[in-house]
């Protein structure tokens, strides 16, 4: 594949995928506005449902502009970045957009991967609209290729951790389901710890407890407990580290308690 085919490519791409996310959010805006009537006695709200819609036509030209200047800027990167041979045959002419990821079925299965979740999720939760945003946030840029869909990373040469790209996702899905939809959908990427009770000790100090109550605390416990009632998971992460996941808020449990 030559520069001009390679450039044709994420054109194409980046409006497909803008050109999608856009009809996805066209119709849920539309399908809201009606249910909305259904269940009241006035008549649809056409203002409202015009003003919603000049939203999302300024948010995807703006996706749009964006994604278009992250071409141009990634130009000198094509000659700059050598190929990876461990990038699949067939995205490796679009290895130096980023960080080879993966390679997915489909929009669904890439936003489970790159959420690191492969458990069951809310029935309301749009796995594909969450990787259709991913794309269009420049978190991910994506390729699709012999039927299958390879994921790029960005950004990775800033030095951004995992903390960071977690708070990037946390937003995404706040930005679609609001915080109490974020706990309801899936879990939470909490970050990479030593230990679970080092991540108790991380997670206690954010709250707006006195630090008086905070160091008499018994977080080995509390973290033993979060785990047996299934607030919490972990992955191996290596190094002797773990990922540790959020499954609903544990200060919100019935057996909550603090161990002090």
């Amino acid at each position: 594949m030559d520069f001009r085919q390679r450039t044709r490519h994420e054109i194409t791409r980046d409006v497909r995928i803008t050109a999608a996310g856009f009809a996805q959010e066209l119709v849920k805006t539309a399908v809201a506005s009606l249910q909305r009537a259904a269940i009241s006695d006035s008549d649809p709200d056409v203002v409202r449902l015009f003003d919603e819609v000049d939203a999302l036509v300024d948010r995807f030209r703006s996706h749009h502009r964006e994604l278009s200047n992250a071409r141009v800027l990634r130009r000198g990167n094509r000659l700059a970045r050598p190929t990876d041979p461990g990038v699949p045959e067939p995205a490796r002419p679009f290895s130096y957009v980023g960080t080879y990821f993966g390679a997915y079925s489909d929009f669904d299965a890439f936003a489970r991967g790159a959420l690191g979740f492969t458990g069951r999720v809310h029935p309301r939760t749009d796995m594909a609209g969450i990787g259709l945003d991913m794309h269009l946030q420049r978190h991910f840029w994506t390729v699709e290729r012999e039927g299958t869909l390879y994921a790029f990373r960005l950004g990775d040469e800033g030095g951004e951790g995992e903390a960071q790209q977690a708070e990037h996702v946390r937003r995404l899905l706040r930005a679609r389901f609001g915080d109490d939809g974020v706990d309801e959908a899936l879990p939470v990427y909490a970050g990479k710890f030593a230990s679970v009770t080092e991540f108790v000790r991380d997670f206690l100090w954010r709250l707006p407890f006195p630090t008086w109550l905070l160091i008499h605390v018994d977080v080995t416990t509390l973290g033993y407990e979060w785990s047996v009632d299934r607030s919490i998971f972990t992955l191996a992460a290596g190094e002797g580290k773990m990922h540790v996941f959020i499954r609903r808020d544990p200060l919100s449990h019935w057996r909550y308690r603090l161990p002090v």
